[in-house]
């Protein structure tokens, strides 16, 4: 029960410090300084009680242009001590191990280092939902790590969860334009890791970035290319679950205008369609196919780039569209994947331009239609 009496002597001192708010810069460096020792302690539910004391604590800490710092604790200066103390955990490679919380045995420095991360990560949490604030440089520099802890399977899922749920809330901060290059130069590292998980989770980040940022971004010329770059790289990755999300995200930048359907964009998609694909080859006595090769993976890229540009326009047909399906079509008898896309993408297409077809349909030549009706009603196309 000594969980229950830290708790609640904890829980009693930040009401009491609540009532006087700024006035008490003081009492807060002080009792920062009573917690930062506590910071790895054994049982959950103090560490999530320390998460909220961490932040009534840096509550004030609020960095305004053309105004002075505030006398309350820094939280740019906090994490610099605790990144200094976290960073054995974050450069190793090894699997994450956490003590149970009976207390047993004596933690060694990776142990503490673990339960560190999590009262911070709690922290973390709990000040992206209460305050509309923007995360500091150091905030930022711990993100290649959580989103390789949040997508690699270890035996900590409290540490997981904490990591995920962290992402999901710093992609919808808000960010001042000097942060929006260091964000996507992470994003760019996080792309090249050796883990298709993490690489896959960049782009529900970058989506919520983009969205949550979009007139600052927008404004920022480079910075959408830099969107683009990112975006065009996924799409050529080596994990088919990864490229498929490029895809997505990729049609959700061109449906809200984000980034612009151009000749330079078609371009680069029709050459990656056009790559030629080795023979097909399988071992005798094995079932399974050999990994993809580059050239396949290419190849997929352009298919997955022509269906995310066909299905950003999901109730028009620009005058580049006939076009495009024509090119698709020729791939229906592409080996898998690439077969799959394109079957999903014309069923799609017809689903959403099923309603007004009568009148989309006059973007069409004769020959096209032709081609295009034989490919949405052919006994082959549902086969």
């Amino acid at each position: 029960m000594v969980f229950i009496f830290l708790c609640s002597r904890l829980l009693i001192l930040q009401k009491a410090l609540s009532h006087y708010t700024w006035r008490v810069p003081e009492l807060l460096h002080r009792l920062l300084s009573y917690l930062e020792p506590k910071l790895t302690q054994v049982y959950k539910t103090v560490r999530d009680r320390i998460g909220c004391v961490l932040e009534d604590i840096f509550m004030f800490d609020v960095c305004l242009p053309n105004t002075l710092p505030t006398k309350s604790p820094h939280t740019a200066e906090f994490l610099d001590r605790t990144l200094t103390r976290l960073k054995t955990l974050l450069a190793g490679g090894k699997d994450i191990h956490v003590m149970e919380e009976d207390g047993v045995g004596v933690q060694d420095k990776r142990a503490q280092a673990i339960k560190l991360l999590i009262t911070v990560l709690k922290w973390l949490m709990l000040s992206s939902v209460d305050y509309l604030c923007t995360p500091v440089l150091q905030q930022l520099e711990i993100l290649p790590q959580l989103f390789k802890i949040a997508t690699i399977d270890n035996n900590c899922d409290e540490l997981k969860m904490d990591a995920s749920s962290c992402l999901w809330l710093f992609s919808q901060g808000l960010l001042y334009p000097n942060q929006i290059p260091l964000v996507l130069k992470i994003l760019h590292e996080v792309a090249g890791c050796i883990y298709w998980h993490a690489r896959f989770s960049v782009l529900p980040y970058l989506q919520s970035v983009v969205f949550y940022n979009l007139s600052i971004i927008q404004s920022m010329e480079q910075s959408v290319e830099d969107v683009r770059a990112l975006v065009l790289r996924l799409l050529e990755d080596e994990q088919l679950e990864v490229r498929e999300m490029a895809a997505k995200t990729l049609s959700g930048f061109l449906q809200c205008n984000f980034l612009a359907i151009n000749t330079s964009m078609l371009n680069h998609f029709e050459a990656l369609c056009k790559t030629k694909l080795p023979k097909r080859r399988r071992d005798l006595g094995s079932v399974k196919d050999p990994i993809p090769s580059v050239d396949l993976v290419k190849r997929h890229a352009g298919v997955l780039g022509l269906s995310a540009c066909i299905l950003s326009s999901p109730y028009n047909v620009p005058t580049w569209m006939p076009q495009l399906l024509m090119d698709l079509s020729a791939h229906l008898n592409d080996t898998l994947p690439i077969e799959t896309t394109v079957k999903k993408t014309l069923a799609d297409f017809r689903r959403t331009h099923h309603d007004n077809w009568l009148e989309h349909k006059q973007q069409f030549t004769d020959d096209q239609l032709v081609v295009l009706t034989n490919l949405l009603v052919s006994p082959c196309y549902y086969a």
